[in-house]
């Protein structure tokens, strides 16, 4: 049990307490007056809290705002005039570790021209921070293979001046109080976005931020992919309609995979076989394997590319932020050197976190080869999505479709709707003409970009998907 008062009383006593740490202008009081009743209910929620430490959190916010720089501020200011940017049709984040990728914190500067090319707005930088003796990890610290934490600064202004925010995965540990004293400093080093994996922790860190830094952003962490792959796998979307539901009115990470293992809430045995035969490794639980090669591209299948499609189309159709990890959107594949590494060899996910796959990149523009062709309908689903505003917000309602291997949903807009259709099964599945008896016939294929008559029903491919606007029959 917490023993917190009233906002109102809880309001004043954190006033005062930061009032005699720090100076308290107009601005800040306003953004206090905002956010404090978000944070008093997200305090309150957890166990053991007390007054002391609503008003300790408070005067953090305050006195660190007094440290952040003017370029900050100002930034910061027109961030937060734009609540929305994080679920906006432009947004786009891609993840990495630094030096799998680019060598180093100061290599992923080199790589802020080929980001803005792709569309990224938010650069997600995998474990950038040191670890203590205790294998806990120090915020204030960078990793030493990487850079300091002034390098970290230095890519956080590289990338901001090119339009793309910073963010970094943060899990909570020690106090509350400690804990948001140094996502305080980080923001005030230019972190644009934290992903936190803890929603309760997540509560209280949000309102901190729009206190003390505000248009830094908290990010819920990708639910995990299994249901997407558990569809490709069995045929039966049902796990992904379920998976797709629960995301309407959530700004969550959207990832077709992540940094860790694939890992199964059911059948664990044959969802694991399923994968395991060539197209990733076996870990507790579930499949390590880059999206690519879980999709079969790797071993040549027919339907490899098709798939990597599907998942894209999922991840860039559903509320939340959309994040690429960089190398699937050419198609990378798993890459076995890990084995060769003494500190990597016992642990598969490295076998997903391979080295730029520099081959790759290198055809990316040439459409005979599988990265070119990988690349050019990724970049085309990106294309369509910054054009679609019904993809804006959080808005999602169900569409059912009697076919056990298709998952749909509908994103409303002003002025009309876009249906997302999506087919799990390795084979085509025609869809009879009543299921959009909702809708007027006449319809628009975004991604083809040709006109559709739903009245005579629709067929969608082998593991195949649509994005139709559509528009309420008459």
């Amino acid at each position: 049990m917490s023993t917190i008062g009233t906002v109102d009383d809880e309001l004043a006593a954190a006033l005062s307490a930061a009032e005699n740490a720090a100076r308290v202008d107009d601005a800040l009081r306003v953004r206090i007056d905002e956010s404090f009743a978000a944070l008093h209910d997200a305090v309150g929620r957890m166990p053991g809290a007390t007054s002391a430490e609503l008003s300790a959190l408070v005067t953090a916010a305050v006195v660190s705002s007094h440290a952040r720089s003017l370029d900050l501020r100002v930034h910061g200011e027109q961030r937060a005039a734009r609540p929305d940017r994080m679920t906006s049709r432009f947004a786009l984040g891609a993840a990495c570790y630094a030096d799998r990728f680019a060598g180093n914190l100061a290599g992923l500067r080199d790589e802020i021209p080929y980001l803005r090319e792709l569309g990224v707005s938010l650069l997600h930088v995998q474990s950038p921070f040191a670890r203590r003796g205790d294998g806990t990890v120090d915020l204030r610290r960078g990793d030493p293979g990487l850079g300091s934490i002034d390098r970290l600064t230095e890519l956080a202004a590289a990338l901001r001046l090119a339009g793309i925010s910073l963010a970094v995965d943060v899990a909570a540990s020690g106090s509350i109080l400690s804990f948001a004293d140094d996502l305080l400093f980080l923001a005030n080093r230019g972190v644009e976005a934290f992903i936190i994996a803890d929603r309760a922790v997540g509560a209280v860190i949000a309102p901190v931020l729009a206190i003390g830094a505000p248009g830094v952003a908290v990010l819920a962490a990708s639910p995990g992919s299994a249901p997407l792959w558990q569809a490709l796998a069995t045929g039966d979307a049902a796990p992904l309609r379920r998976a797709v539901g629960r995301r309407g009115g959530r700004a969550d990470v959207a990832a077709v995979r992540d940094a860790d293992a694939v890992v199964w809430h059911e059948d664990t045995d044959r969802l694991t076989a399923a994968y395991a035969d060539g197209l990733g490794l076996p870990v507790p639980g579930g499949i390590a394997g880059t999206a690519a090669s879980l999709a079969g591209v790797g071993q040549g299948s027919h339907l490899g590319e098709a798939r990597l499609a599907l998942a894209h189309a999922v991840a860039l159709s559903v509320p939340g932020l959309p994040v690429l990890w960089l190398g699937d959107e050419v198609g990378a594949l798993n890459d076995e050197t890990f084995r060769d590494d003494p500190d990597r060899r016992d642990d598969p996910r490295w076998v997903h976190r391979g080295q730029k796959p520099r081959d790759r990149y290198a055809t990316r523009t040439d459409a005979a080869t599988a990265a070119g062709r990988i690349f050019r309908d990724t970049t085309k689903l990106i294309a369509v999505r910054h054009t679609t505003p019904e993809f804006d917000g959080t808005t999602l309602v169900g569409f059912d479709v009697p076919a056990p291997s298709v998952a749909a949903w509908q994103r409303p807009g002003a002025d009309a709707v876009v249906l997302v259709l999506v087919n799990a099964a390795s084979h085509p599945v025609t869809i009879d003409p009543v299921t959009f008896s909702g809708f007027a016939p006449e319809a628009s294929d975004l991604v083809e970009g040709v006109d559709v008559d739903l009245g005579g029903g629709l067929t969608l491919p082998a593991c195949g998907f649509r994005w139709l606007r559509v528009s309420p029959a008459a």
